[in-house]
């Protein structure tokens, strides 16, 4: 299952709004978002979350892992994200689940220890920023497979 939540009046992407967010409340299918003004420092705008939940149908052998596929190699960033600058690892449709890891350890991504812009979502992938992270932390060199029907 997957969530994708946005801004109702610009449309921007959740995280392209400057708002700051609950710690393990930021588009996530286990919690949501949640914005809160003490957290923000200001009013927050106005989001809608969307959940989609995977089908497979009445043939759930017939869906099928892509490789792990890896278009970037961290640094300042490592971007391994779905659409039209990234991937499109089911041939046009949607894919119905995504796995994210440290490549080369196998380590996943949210063992890493690393704050993550995209949090490994099968409608957008995956992204880790520089800005993001600890004083003189590079972004890790990540690697994706999405499952696909």
């Amino acid at each position: 299952m997957c969530a994708n939540c946005r801004d109702t009046e610009s449309l921007k992407h959740y995280n392209a709004t400057g708002d700051k967010y609950e710690t393990d409340f930021d588009c996530g299918w286990e919690n949501g978002l949640i914005c809160a003004t003490h957290t923000n420092g200001k009013t927050c705008k106005d989001y809608e979350v969307k959940f989609k939940c995977p089908t497979i149908g009445t043939c759930p052998e017939c869906a099928k892992w892509t490789p792990w596929l890896n278009r970037e190699h961290g640094g300042l960033q490592d971007r391994e994200l779905v659409g039209p600058e990234g991937h499109n690892p089911c041939s046009d449709h949607e894919p119905l689940d995504i796995q994210c890891r440290v490549r080369g350890t196998n380590q996943p991504w949210d063992q890493a220890g690393q704050k993550i812009r995209v949090k490994c979502t099968p409608s957008e992938g995956f992204a880790c920023d520089i800005a993001d992270q600890q004083i003189e932390q590079n972004c890790y060199d990540y690697e994706v497979r999405f499952l696909c029907p």
